[in-house]
């Protein structure tokens, strides 16, 4: 079938292009995309900075409705509603049934090369360039074939742009809070980087409990959208040394302290920044191509704990759904994190806004 898409055709060229899909093999889902998250993932990886590299589609926060199934699906049906889990572990290697489906064994060479689990992709441009899968899920696009490892099924009174939003930035950001650094009520908390992961990140240290919850970001705007999503302290890290000012605010500095950014500067600063015995946690991805120096006196003479969150150290087919179930709740307030909406022609735009600091988080929207 013919469909519109993001693609990358080579590294710095992004064009939105119809394109050809094939139709889903026996254990996979033809799902019409209905939203799709803009996350620095995307980005990173349309300048080259990631493992997977062009020519692909972009895209892997996405929310849609299932049109058709394989002949050996189970589990779903045309007309369920879906949120993509970008993660579509095996749930069979040591590593899965160890209880860390994030890491699962064959992600690195299929997910993380852009090629659906099986190895290979569906999609190709109309002048017959073949095209991977961004982390098997390509949801930049009018349809996505994916396994049927890769959905979870939502509620009726879900919208699409919540679920997609749920299924990247919101799993790193309150995962890294619960399942990584283990947080305990009561417990003081930093977030560096107040993008969507780091804005997550805050809501899931007033979802533990925290208190004070400072933001440190270098945009004000950013820290403006801190503030609602439940930020009780803002540091700009431009005008103020965020170390001292973390440390004026919890006295020898915070429990728990998370960078969403990771880059080799504040890899740095969240390690001098938590107090001793406490933990700082990394789940930016910035510098994730380089070696950054970390100093080993605050590792062992301050018994400081740094810790790595991929995906916060997500289960998908148990968080999500707790997720979801917790912002239908109204303990999450999903709907405050997206903050403008875009048609597909206008990635680039929303590229630029999530750059400039201008939205919380971006979505493309598909259809009515």
């Amino acid at each position: 079938m013919k469909m519109r898409a993001a693609v990358v055709r080579e590294i710095d060229q992004l064009t939105i292009e119809e394109v050809l899909l094939d139709p889903p093999q026996p254990y996979e889902l033809l799902v019409r995309i209905r939203a799709a998250g803009v996350c620095h993932s995307d980005l990173h990886t349309y300048r080259g900075e990631l493992r997977a590299v062009p020519p692909l589609v972009l895209g892997h926060e996405g929310a849609g409705v299932v049109e058709a199934v394989g002949a050996d699906v189970t589990k779903f049906k045309p007309g369920d509603r879906v949120m993509v889990n970008w993660v579509p572990s095996c749930n069979s290697c040591p590593t899965c049934l160890h209880g860390q489906p994030n890491l699962c064994e064959r992600l690195p060479g299929t997910t993380f090369q852009a090629l659906l689990p099986d190895g290979t992709t569906r999609l190709k441009t109309l002048d017959g360039l073949t095209l991977k899968h961004y982390l098997s899920s390509a949801t930049m696009a009018e349809y996505a074939v994916i396994d049927q490892a890769g959905a979870i099924l939502i509620a009726d009174d879900v919208p699409f742009d919540v679920a997609a939003v749920t299924g990247c930035a919101v799993m790193t950001g309150i995962g890294a809070v619960i399942n990584t650094a283990g947080v305990e009520p009561g417990s003081s908390a930093a977030v560096f980087g107040c993008g969507g992961v780091g804005l997550s990140a805050i809501m899931g240290c007033k979802l533990a409990g925290c208190y004070p919850i400072i933001a440190v970001d270098v945009m004000e705007s950013k820290l403006v959208f801190a503030r609602q999503m439940g930020a009780t302290h803002t540091v700009n890290a431009r005008e103020t040394d965020a170390i001292d000012a973390l440390k004026k605010l919890t006295r020898l500095g915070p429990d728990y302290v998370f960078d969403s950014v990771g880059s080799s500067t504040t890899i740095g600063q969240v390690l001098k920044a938590v107090r001793p015995g406490g933990a700082a946690t990394v789940m930016g991805m910035h510098a994730i191509k380089i070696d950054v120096p970390i100093s080993a006196g605050a590792l062992v003479a301050q018994n400081k704990k740094l810790l790595g969150s991929f995906f916060g150290s997500g289960r998908p087919h148990t968080d999500l759904p707790m997720l979801v179930e917790l912002y239908r709740a109204g303990r999450l307030p999903l709907d405050d994190l997206i903050t403008k909406r875009y048609a597909l022609d206008e990635l680039p735009q929303a590229f630029a806004d999530m750059e400039g600091g201008n939205v919380a988080r971006g979505v493309i929207i598909f259809g009515d």
